[in-house]
């Protein structure tokens, strides 16, 4: 083996053929003796207050085990990032669908008898059904009012620069709600050991945030919990900060049986967590050579019920909603609003997708009135290292991203010829993607462990869950690349409370830059302790042992690293735990946790589109990606993290959308909301821009999100391209095409 073996490149995944071949057992497949099933009673209205409910009767329906309500949970009822949501409703209830109560029975039929001998009733109110009426009405989703949280952002005088200015633009944008639609839904099971501890097998994003939330649920040591949560497949944010851990955990805690849950989709639908849905006004001042001048943001997020995630995820968009350009002035300000429309949480892009497409939109409309290329505009009003950014950190690591732009200006869709036939239009698409990964505000210290085994493995722990992004993989390779080993030689423990330390959540694409780098610090302390005490061992000093390439080379000869830890740990293996602190951003915003960021990931996205006039309807014929993600580890997972992402970015582009009437969703299953199938996907071609991240393991960044941000304000500016027409509101369905057109005509 050669250092050329160890390189960053296209390894398989760890797991895939296990997954391929049907060998994994995800947590849905699992049974054991004596399990009993988990069902969850739901509130039958967006919003009302829970009148009656009685258990003891309930309790009576043979085969039942366990009935449970808020009154019975004997510690905290709270779940979330800023314990604002309950686990199970206590006297009102704020959505449709909202736990009310768990019943575990031997089967279906006694929990459904169960839930009927309960006898609730509940009284509806009024429901809050979007973010205008939630501002302007009287009615209160929660009693201290219908704004979660209020967020203000200054830079310069707005006012002077809006007077200087010699055009300012003024649109208001909107986006909708977007289910996550992963292909297994929420599914898991949980048992007590003969030790009396809870082990819980959920389906999470965070297996450590979740053992908190159930210890204090159930008022009990962190240790007496175990929470296991790979293998998990796919979440996209849908199965972060969930109840649903704690579902289990009661189940089993009164029943004293194994329990298991399996959403059905129209109960992962209707239950389950959203998009945002937003409301975006911008005010942009420019001058007529192009220079960028001030920019004026109010977000809007309809963050539903609760916050859950939603502080984080506005302040993500009202970043974004400046992008990475020089404006001289900025005035932002976010609202995450309460509604009855379920419940707003994290999904992949993280309010990027709602930022994005305000502010890229906006950029093609002045691109078009001034006659400015859309490239080069975005490269004149770019951020340059050091200069002070809309949130007013000092930008850094802008050199990708130009070198992103400057790649995307030879794309092959840009000097493809276009079709304008009487009936078919094309037209071409450019904008820009920002994505910030990690966190950069609020950023908690990540652990993870290495052991070296003699027997020739060596043995890698953190707890960021692999739900088919490719991280298991992506940070052995970085172990492999750093020790100097085959990746054959290294077995990954993942997303297990007893085995893997606290690495955080996965989430934010921040699993390569915090444990990734984590690894690969704690590769240089393994080294250093097992050198040390090889120098013991032989009597040599210190700097006559030198590591390379997977040896300790000594003047007595050169030694293996599985081989020393035999020698010099009495033939047992060596583990070390290993604390890094991610770097945070120098300033930071009173109560935004995640914005701004400190680490970016960029994609210029240039796509080409047809339009059927006569039916308004939109097929995006290619796509060019010319991504900013730092060195890349494997390009394969690379470019399939960004296509994937591309994909689910067409859905909120073009037809994805979760719609309520009344607070009742209307759409919950794949037979009523539509996501992109392989007919849709056009030819993608994915390019990665020269970047190198000094303070990522080798260079790299995430890559996870980045790829569905750009992809609605392209489509938006290819249609204006194809029709010279503006689209405000996502998803562009033909119906809003063909709107847009007939109002556009009458106009004349």
């Amino acid at each position: 083996m050669t250092i050329q073996d160890l390189v960053p490149k296209s390894l398989p995944r760890l797991d895939s053929y296990e997954k391929v071949t049907g060998m994994l057992k995800f947590f849905g497949d699992v049974y054991m003796n004596g399990m009993l099933l988990g069902y969850v009673v739901r509130s039958p209205f967006p919003h009302c207050t829970i009148s009656e409910i009685n258990t003891k009767e309930a309790l009576k329906v043979s085969g039942v085990k366990a009935v449970i309500t808020s009154k019975d949970i004997p510690g905290v009822n709270r779940y979330g990032p800023y314990d604002d949501a309950p686990v199970l409703a206590e006297k009102k209830a704020n959505y449709f669908g909202e736990a009310i109560a768990l019943i575990a029975a031997e089967n279906l039929e006694s929990a459904k008898k169960a839930e009927e001998e309960l006898g609730l009733k509940c009284v509806p109110l009024p429901v809050v059904e979007n973010i205008e009426q939630s501002l302007e009405t009287r009615v209160l989703v929660h009693e201290k009012g219908n704004i979660g949280v209020h967020f203000h952002v200054t830079k310069g005088d707005v006012s002077s620069y809006e007077k200087n200015s010699d055009y300012v633009f003024e649109k208001t944008y909107r986006t909708q709600f977007q289910k996550h639609m992963y292909m297994e839904p929420e599914s898991g099971y949980a048992y007590i050991d003969e030790s009396g501890r809870i082990n819980v097998f959920s389906n999470g994003q965070n297996p450590h945030a979740d053992r908190k939330v159930i210890a204090k649920a159930l008022a009990i040591p962190e240790d007496r919990v175990r929470v296991v949560s790979y293998p998990t497949g796919g979440s996209f944010g849908g199965k972060e900060e969930s109840p649903f851990p704690v579902f289990l955990a009661l189940l089993s805690f009164y029943s004293r049986r194994p329990v298991k849950i399996t959403y059905s989709r129209e109960e992962s639908g209707t239950a389950g967590v959203h998009r945002h849905a937003a409301k975006i006004e911008l005010k942009t001042g420019v001058m007529k050579d192009g220079t960028f001048t001030f920019n004026v943001s109010r977000v809007y997020l309809d963050t539903g019920a609760y916050m859950i995630w939603g502080p984080n995820v506005l302040g993500t968009a009202m970043e974004t909603s400046n992008g990475p350009y020089r404006f001289y002035a900025v005035d932002a300000e976010g609202f995450l609003v309460y509604t009855n429309n379920g419940v707003s949480s994290a999904f992949r892009g993280f309010g990027a997708p709602q930022g994005s497409f305000a502010i890229e939109s906006m950029i093609d409309e002045i691109s078009r009135e001034l006659g400015h290329d859309p490239i080069d505009l975005r490269l004149k009003n770019l951020l340059k290292d050091g200069d002070s950014a809309p949130f007013g950190t000092k930008a850094r690591g802008l050199d990708g991203v130009r070198n992103a732009l400057l790649m995307s200006k030879n794309s092959e869709i840009l000097r493809s010829r276009k079709i304008n036939d009487r009936l078919v239009k094309e037209g071409i698409g450019v904008a820009l993607g920002m994505k910030g990964i990690a966190y950069g505000s609020d950023e908690p210290p990540v652990n993870v462990a290495l052991e070296v085994d003699p027997a020739g493995y060596v043995k890698v722990y953190f707890s960021n869950v692999d739900y088919g992004q490719g991280i298991i993989t992506g940070n052995a390779q970085l172990v492999s690349i750093k020790l100097g080993i085959p990746i054959n030689r290294i077995k990954v423990y993942n997303a297990d409370t007893d085995l893997s330390p606290d690495s955080g959540s996965s989430n934010a694409s921040r699993s390569t830059v915090t444990s990734g780098m984590a690894l690969v610090k704690a590769c240089d302390k393994i080294v250093d302790d097992v050198s040390n005490r090889l120098s013991e061992y032989l009597n040599v000093q210190p700097h006559q042992i030198i590591y390379n390439n997977g040896e300790f080379k000594t003047p007595l000869g050169s030694y293996s690293i599985f081989e020393t830890v035999k020698l010099v740990n009495n033939g047992k293996s060596f583990r070390i735990e290993f604390t890094y602190n991610p770097p945070e951003v120098e300033k930071k915003i009173e109560g935004m946790k995640e914005a701004p960021r400190f680490f970016y990931t960029y994609d210029v996205m240039i796509t080409k589109i047809a339009v059927d006039v006569l039916t308004g309807r939109i097929r995006v014929k290619e796509m060019e990606n010319f991504v900013d993600a730092g060195k890349i580890i494997n390009p394969t997972i690379a470019e399939s993290q960004v296509e994937g992402a591309a994909i689910q970015g067409l859905g909120f582009a073009l037809f994805e959308e979760l719609k309520y009437n009344k607070g009742i969703p209307i759409n919950v299953n794949y037979t009523t909301y539509i996501v992109p199938s392989s007919k849709d996907i056009p030819e993608i071609k994915t390019y990665f821009a020269d970047s190198y991240e000094n303070l990522g393991p080798y260079g790299a960044k995430g890559v996870g999100e980045i790829g569905l941000v750009p992809v609605a304000p392209a489509v938006a500016n290819a249609l204006r391209d194809a029709l010279g027409i503006s689209i405000y509101e996502l998803p562009i369905t033909p119906e809003r095409v063909l709107k847009t057109l007939y109002n556009m005509s009458n106009t004349f």
